[in-house]
C-alpha cells in the first residue's frame, strides 16, 4: 500500500490492477443490463460519441453497493483520504461502440484541491472497469500532477502530458477528482463500461446532489460502513424526510 500511496503522491493517481473478480463482474455487468431494461428513463444520453449514465444505479441495483465499499479499494481510498472519509457520489456509466469519427475528448477537472490535506485531497474518485480497456478501446486519461503542484491550485484544463490509462476488467484507478482528466474516445467495435464513485470529507461542502443514497446502505448494520453515508447530500435528506 505505501508504494501506491506514494505513487499517488507524485502523480495524482494510481491504478489497482484487476480488484474485481470474474464473478464479481458478471454480477455487475448483468446489474447494468438489467437496469438498462428496467428502468432506461434513467439513463442518460450524454453525447460524446454514444455514452449513457445513471446516477440512480444504487436505488435500484444492491449489487452495486459493494463498489463503494471494496475491501481491496476502500483501504487504500481512507488512508488516501483520512479519517473524515464520507461517499458523495456514484455512476455507472456505458460507452458504446463507435463506427464514426470520434469527438475531441473533453478535458475537465471535477472539483477544487485541498491545500491543507496531505495530499491536496478534495475529492477522490475511483473508477471500476468493467471490461477490458486498451488502446484500442475508449479508456480513461489524467494528466499527472504531483501534490506541490496541486497545492498551487492550478486550474488549467491543458492536456499536455495526458496519460491514457489501461487495464483488465476488474481494475480501479483511483484519482484526485481536481486533477485534468478526460474519457477520451475512440473508434471501436467494442463498448466501455465503468463505476464511478466519489468520495469527500465530512468537513467540506458536499460535492453534488446527483445520487440518493439508499436506506440499506445510509442505515448499515455495519457501523464503518454506515458512517461513509454520515453526511447525506440534500436528494437523500429529502427523502428520508418525506418518505419514512
Amino acid at each position: 500500500m505505501d508504494e501506491k500511496v506514494e505513487f499517488f503522491r507524485d502523480h495524482g493517481y494510481c491504478l489497482l490492477p484487476e480488484v474485481l473478480s470474474g464473478e464479481e463482474l458478471r454480477t455487475l455487468n448483468q446489474a447494468i443490463d438489467e437496469d438498462r431494461r428496467a428502468n432506461a428513463a434513467l439513463w442518460m444520453q450524454r453525447g460524446e460519441g454514444g455514452r449513457f449514465q445513471s446516477v440512480s444505479a444504487l436505488l435500484s441495483q444492491p449489487a452495486f453497493d459493494r463498489t463503494v465499499f471494496h475491501p481491496a479499494v476502500l483501504p487504500l481510498v481512507r488512508r488516501l483520504m483520512g479519517e473524515e472519509l464520507c461517499f458523495e457520489e456514484h455512476s455507472v456509466m456505458v460507452r458504446e461502440a463507435l463506427a464514426g469519427e470520434p469527438p475531441a475528448a473533453v478535458w475537465h477537472r471535477d472539483t477544487a484541491h485541498l491545500p491543507g490535506h496531505a495530499l491536496a485531497l478534495r475529492n477522490l474518485s475511483a473508477v471500476f472497469y468493467l471490461t477490458d480497456v486498451d488502446a484500442a478501446t475508449h479508456c480513461f486519461a489524467v494528466v499527472p500532477e504531483g501534490v506541490e503542484a496541486k497545492r498551487r491550485l492550478p486550474a488549467d484544463r491543458n492536456p499536455a502530458g495526458g496519460v491514457e490509462l489501461y487495464g483488465a476488467a476488474g481494475s480501479v484507478i483511483l484519482f484526485n477528482a481536481g486533477s485534468c482528466h478526460a474519457g477520451v474516445v475512440k473508434q471501436t467495435p467494442r463498448e466501455r463500461r465503468t463505476v464511478h464513485v466519489y468520495y469527500g470529507h465530512r468537513s467540506q461542502p458536499v460535492l453534488s446532489n446527483f445520487t440518493v443514497v439508499p436506506r440499506r446502505l445510509s442505515r448499515h448494520p455495519d457501523p464503518a460502513i454506515g458512517a461513509l453515508f454520515g453526511r447525506p447530500n440534500l436528494s437523500t435528506i429529502l427523502m428520508e424526510e418525506n418518505f419514512p
